[in-house]
């Protein structure tokens, strides 16, 4: 009896590259939904208490598709931090590099610095709720000591510049930008408990008034 040949395995059909780009194209779409939604949800509830669902149902895409894309919470959270202190450092190095002597780069980085916390409510709301002290190095996790250092070498460098020309008191610089740091976070958490209500205008100009106090040497 002639032996029986086995069905041979049947073939996945072939993705042409204009398919792939759409799948792709497609995925970023979905992962850029989420992470807004995310940066929502974060900033209402904190990252502890959000749930996956919560931020599926405001992205308007189903569990199984944010799981498609998305790692998990601590990765999403990750992502946004990392996202947005980009753009915050592209905001305070482009400050810096517009304006003339120390003082007056350190203020424009003070100022434009504070704007894009204001700028960006959720972001800010997210960063209240986070639950750790932005003069502590970044957190926890060596992801966010990472983006601490990186951040903190700006300010760090016109503090010690300061220092030098006879600008700012005498101390050490990093413990300068962690009392910086602290200002502007009570500040910023300030803003945001009394119903982020205040004008910008009136935020930034006295996180400013407070950094010349702490910082600048008093005139005789």
């Amino acid at each position: 009896m002639p032996r029986k040949r086995s069905a041979s395995p049947v073939q996945n059909p072939r993705v042409s590259p204009l398919q792939q780009r759409m799948k792709e194209e497609r995925r970023a779409v979905y992962r850029q939904a989420i992470t807004e939604a995310a940066e929502r949800v974060f900033a209402d509830k904190g990252t502890d208490r959000s749930r996956m669902q919560e931020i599926a149902a405001e992205a308007g895409v189903s569990l199984g598709t944010l799981y498609a894309v998305i790692e998990g919470k601590q990765s999403l959270f990750e992502g946004i931090q990392l996202s947005r202190m980009r753009e915050f450092f592209a905001c305070i190095r482009e400050a810096r590099d517009l304006a003339d002597g120390t003082l007056s780069r350190h203020l424009a980085v003070v100022r434009d610095g504070t704007r894009f916390f204001l700028d960006h409510p959720d972001f800010l709301r997210m960063c209240c709720r986070a639950g750790f002290g932005w003069a502590s190095i970044g957190g926890t996790s060596k992801f966010a000591a990472g983006i601490w250092n990186e951040g903190a070498s700006v300010p760090r460098d016109l503090f010690a510049l300061g220092v030098e020309e006879g600008i700012y008191v005498d101390e050490d610089p990093d413990l300068m930008v962690r009392k910086m740091l602290a200002l502007k976070q009570v500040e910023l958490t300030w803003f945001v408990d009394q119903g982020m209500t205040a004008p910008h205008d009136e935020v930034v100009d006295r996180i400013e008034r407070q950094f010349i106090r702490a910082f600048c040497v008093r005139p005789a």
